[in-house]
């Protein structure tokens, strides 16, 4: 269901532990390639919504509530245009069922993108900032699909003073089903934020993944050789990596 956000982001090839970064090359158009993310090498290629599977961290689960808000939008909206066809399902309260799904999916779509503009700042690297960015427009457009969605179930939408029942189902299923796709957007790169964060810890560590987000950023060479050296040296060492990772840190906000 979701669909992912053309935002530049660090990409994991689990299999074989490789990095590399989304150039602006990549396809263009209204879908978007998707972003494949991982805390691990061990773990399996993520090929769908990064939410799912984002680490078990504030953000992370931000993410995923949001994804799970999404689908109960996407499910509500879905039942509320199918409602339009059956003269035996109360529209009325199909086209109430969507909008309060989709308010929901705003509320919780929000409270991601604040997660992943936390996330943003504690980690100071471009690419979880561009996440964080991304999530936020998303909320953003989920608040606005939320309010139509009310609007409709109110029976009072585009200057229209009363709908017709059925009319207010299929307003409020599109609006609801809007909602869903913002929010869907907002939990795939809140995890995409997660991840980044979760990497720029000893917990969730990865030498080739610090060093191409070291390697993505706007410092000079000379200062990007050194933060690797920094990085490699402190690998093994929990302390020495975190205060390693801490300076990295420091350096890119």
């Amino acid at each position: 269901m979701s669909k992912l956000l053309p935002i530049v982001v660090i990409l994991v090839l689990a299999a074989g532990g490789g990095w590399w970064f989304l150039q602006d090359d990549a396809p263009s158009g209204d879908a978007p390639a998707p972003v494949e993310v991982a805390q691990a090498p061990a773990e399996a290629p993520v090929t769908g919504d990064a939410a799912i599977d984002a680490p078990a961290t504030p953000a992370g689960d931000a993410a995923r509530l949001a994804e799970d808000a999404a689908t109960a939008a996407q499910d509500a909206g879905q039942l509320a245009d199918d409602a339009t066809a059956d003269p035996q399902v109360d529209g009325q309260a199909a086209a109430e069922a969507a909008a309060d799904a989709a308010a929901d999916a705003a509320a919780i779509a929000a409270d991601a993108a604040a997660e992943a503009a936390r996330a943003s700042e504690d980690t100071g690297t471009g690419p979880a900032s561009e996440a964080a960015d991304a999530a936020e427009a998303a909320a953003v457009a989920a608040l606005e699909a939320a309010d139509r969605a009310a609007a409709a179930a109110a029976g009072a939408t585009s200057g229209v003073a009363a709908l017709a029942p059925a009319e207010a189902a299929e307003e409020a299923g599109a609006a609801a089903q809007d909602a869903a796709a913002a929010a869907s957007d907002t939990a795939d790169a809140a995890g995409v934020a997660a991840r980044i964060e979760a990497l720029m810890t000893p917990e969730g560590f990865d030498r080739s993944g610090v060093e191409a987000i070291i390697d993505g950023s706007a410092l000079p060479d000379a200062q990007k050789e050194t933060l690797k050296r920094l990085v490699a040296a402190a690998e093994g060492n929990p302390q020495l990596l975190a205060s390693a990772l801490e300076q990295v840190k420091a350096v890119m906000r």
